[in-house]
């Protein structure tokens, strides 16, 4: 129960907002996009993006993987006896791909920025940094609330920052403890520039028990042990902020 809960608290910050995507670059050397266009395309859509601008000049790629997507479209058609060494890009086609190269290094570097001050969060708490740590809480962990903050705390003691890792936008680094009775969770997830630091524990029964027909006997798994708590923040202005608190159980 408590795995669907977590899964629909996590899908809440993917929602997208109503600000413009640029779905293909279809027109990319008859139009010249601005930033508007793109504000929620995501680092692998505008490094797709910006490749098809070269794929619409069949532009064969060394890439394996972009090679491999491009031959989806059935107007890619690379000739592999006579490849084409060096793409003309006319004037838009070339604006097109320099705004684009610049969004993906604005979202980079926001990326590395959001891990950094994650860094410091982890430090702050661990050494009891209190006008950090009040900057961070936002009011909406209050004083009294040590519990929350202390589990806070070890998460983060538990997560290797250096190596959270992208996929289409997103990143996690979870840490799963099956103790033979029940699994438990603790991890980062992340959204643009929504987290979410939560404890589930446990969030399900052991793997031991996945052959056990309905928990019969000697089970002693139930459902009701399990909770999920920790907090939402947001990446705004270069700082971590508490914007709610996550209790369920």
């Amino acid at each position: 129960m408590k795995q669907k809960i977590l899964t629909l608290l996590l899908l809440s910050i993917t929602i997208a907002s109503n600000a413009q995507k640029l779905e293909n670059c279809s027109e990319c050397s008859s139009i010249k996009y601005s930033e508007s266009n793109i504000v929620t395309n995501e680092l692998f859509e505008l490094k797709l993006l910006r490749n098809e601008i070269f794929a619409r000049h069949n532009f064969p790629f060394k890439n394996e993987r972009l090679e491999e997507y491009f031959f989806n479209y059935d107007w890619y058609k690379p000739d592999y006896k006579n490849p084409v060494t060096q793409v003309n890009l006319n004037a838009i086609e070339q604006f097109n791909v320099a705004l684009f190269k610049r969004k993906e290094e604005e979202i980079k570097r926001n990326r590395e920025l959001l891990l950094t001050e994650l860094g410091k969060l982890k430090v702050a708490i661990k050494e009891n940094d209190t006008s950090f740590i009040s900057d961070f809480t936002n009011g909406i962990i209050k004083n009294d609330n040590k519990s929350l903050l202390k589990k806070i705390k070890s998460i983060l003691e538990l997560i290797d920052i250096e190596n959270i890792n992208w996929h289409k936008g997103q990143a996690k680094y979870e840490i799963l403890t099956d103790n033979g009775f029940s699994i438990s969770s603790q991890g980062i997830y992340i959204k643009g520039n929504s987290i979410s630091i939560i404890s589930t524990d446990p969030m399900t029964h052991s793997d031991l028990m996945k052959n056990d027909d309905a928990f019969e006997y000697p089970s002693d798994y139930y459902s009701e042990f399990e909770n999920l708590s920790g907090v939402k923040i947001t990446f705004k202005n270069g700082k971590l902020i508490v914007v709610s608190l996550i209790f369920v159980g």
